[in-house]
């Protein structure tokens, strides 16, 4: 059994395979992944898979989805890790490191760095991946903020003049940070948001991604053709609230913040050549893979 690098357009079965046994390990994955096809995010047309197979049955899998990044104010090609797994039966065979190996090597030849997600960082220490520790930046004074008028609403992604909205700004937005963002990426943040609210409004042209947890504003992604002050943001939110977070680096705005360390699910794990170049790192919350 050896790791090979496949391809869905090639094998009409192979993404049923695929997700089969991903879902078999990451229940609920099948789902959205199935959902997310109404909508235009298709995971199989953006993830390029590293399989073993069986008899024809897929029994490990590791995927790469390429990103565009803006890091350290220039646009980076980097591959995100996702999906790995091995069917139970069949571990302690070697078959992940078969496609670490494999993904790894690739990866090298085409990006110039890669990063995963997990709450098993040991397994992937021996590759040279490193925890970067992540902070939320809460706003000071946000008592300053004034409410206003708001015609904020929730995209429903059944109407194709919304879904529209939602892709087109996604395609032409700016980057909301230059130490870190991502660009021309739909389809991860659909399959995130499938199930959460997707603000929209249409003074601003913008989609605004937030929860309020305990009078705490958590301030997510902010999708837009152009520039906003945090005030012209925060004034749409009709919620009350007396706290302000925002998860994702504020460089491009000028209130005061302060960093405070997060506490996500699940870590983020960066290839050496990641090279973060700010002190306090922050990878948006919408595009978690």
């Amino acid at each position: 059994m050896i790791a090979m690098l496949a391809n869905y357009a090639n094998d009409p079965t192979l993404f049923k395979r695929c997700i089969r046994l991903i879902d078999s390990v990451f229940p609920g994955v099948e789902n959205v992944a199935m959902t997310g096809m109404k909508y235009d995010a298709c995971w199989d047309k953006i993830s390029l898979p590293f399989i073993v197979e069986d008899n024809g049955e897929v029994i490990a899998h590791l995927g790469l989805i390429p990103l565009e990044l803006m890091l350290n104010h220039q646009k980076r090609k980097v591959a995100a890790i996702h999906g790995i797994c091995v069917k139970p039966e069949f571990r302690g065979r070697g078959l992940f490191k078969q496609l670490m190996r494999e993904a790894l090597t690739y990866i090298a030849n085409h990006f110039s760095a890669s990063l995963l997600f997990t709450d098993k960082p040991d397994l992937y220490h021996p590759y040279h991946f490193l925890v970067l520790p992540e902070y939320d930046y809460r706003v000071n004074s946000p008592g300053l903020f004034q409410k206003k008028k708001s015609d904020l609403r929730v995209l429903e992604l059944d109407n194709t003049h919304d879904l529209q909205i939602m892709h087109d700004l996604l395609a032409n937005r700016l980057p909301l940070s230059k130490q870190l963002s991502l660009l021309n990426e739909s389809t991860i943040f659909t399959l995130d948001n499938l199930n959460k609210k997707i603000y929209f409004s249409a003074q601003l042209n913008a989609i605004i991604i937030y929860q309020i947890v305990d009078q705490t504003l958590y301030l997510k992604d902010i999708v837009a053709e152009r520039h906003y002050q945090l005030n012209e943001i925060i004034e749409k939110i009709p919620e009350n609230f007396d706290k302000i977070i925002l998860q994702f680096c504020p460089d491009q705005f000028n209130a005061p913040t302060t960093p405070v360390l997060a506490n996500p699910e699940c870590s983020i794990m960066v290839s050496q050549d990641f090279n973060f170049e700010g002190e306090f790192f922050r990878y948006p919350e919408p595009y978690r893979c």
